[in-house]
């Protein structure tokens, strides 16, 4: 197993059994063993289900069987790998943080509005029908109510928190967690801030909307099951089954919401 903090595993897409599979897979962070040959120099560690075409692979656990569907580990090409999803942690000094402003919260960067607080890691569904963060303006202890944030304005999600110990120095300092964002909402019960008003503060939820999605992928519509952000991947309804594809691979503007009040 990878020793990376679940907030920063690395995924990507892995096209096995010569490109005619295409697979989620946590990329390791394994050290690629020596052999006389050099049959492992340059390779990565993958776990899936089943990755075919992996170098040496076996089960993830020990009392499994090797078998599609059963979580594997095997090596990779590097080059196999396409859609990375790779976190980045930085922590810098209490000194530096305060010289920079840096203040513990969550925010978005979005290419027109810079760096934007947010309230919370959650997205809702906006009035005009997309995926929206709800917006926040001010300081942290005295917000205010700002215009919600679309996702397809979205760059990253910054976390920052602080009191966290360098791995290297060993000191006090804050850390930020820089990660993607996908552009699309996963299915499930999100809240309505109808009641807010730009420039006061925020208002509590008016409600809750029960929403559903479906992608357009090749002129059909596929309903979403559920998404998987950590590993920006997208399962839809395809061929009676439920597969899973890489939320890059996804437009935003393919998919459709329905939103039903609870």
């Amino acid at each position: 197993m990878t020793t990376a903090p679940e907030a920063l595993r690395t995924f990507a897409t892995f096209d096995g059994h010569g490109g005619k599979v295409s697979k989620r897979v946590e990329v390791l962070d394994h050290e690629p063993p020596v052999s006389p040959d050099g049959r492992y120099d340059g390779l990565v560690a993958v776990r899936g289900e089943h990755p075919l075409g992996a170098l040496d692979e076996r089960a993830a656990d020990d009392s499994a069987e090797l078998a599609r569907g059963v979580a594997s580990i095997g090596w990779v090409d590097p080059a196999t790998l396409r859609d990375w999803y790779r976190p980045d942690r930085v922590v810098v000094s209490l000194l530096d943080a305060r010289r920079s402003g840096l203040e513990p919260g969550v925010f978005a960067d979005s290419r027109g509005r810079g760096r934007v607080r947010i309230d919370g890691r959650e997205a809702h569904l906006a009035a005009d029908g997309r995926p929206a963060f709800r917006a926040l303006a001010g300081t942290a202890d005295a917000p205010k109510a700002d215009v919600p944030l679309p996702m397809d304005q979205v760059v990253r999600l910054v976390v920052v928190s602080s009191g966290v110990a360098d791995t290297l120095t060993g000191a006090s300092g804050v850390e930020i967690v820089t990660t993607p964002v996908t552009p699309v909402l996963s299915p499930g019960e999100y809240p309505v801030y109808a009641d807010d008003v730009p420039g006061l503060p925020p208002r509590p939820a008016s409600g809750r909307v029960l929403v559903a999605a479906a992608v357009l992928l090749n002129g059909s519509m596929h309903r979403v099951d559920r998404l998987d952000e950590p590993a920006n991947t997208l399962w839809i309804e395809r061929g009676g089954r439920v597969v899973p594809v890489a939320a890059s691979d996804v437009g935003g503007d393919l998919v459709r919401y329905t939103a039903t009040p609870v």
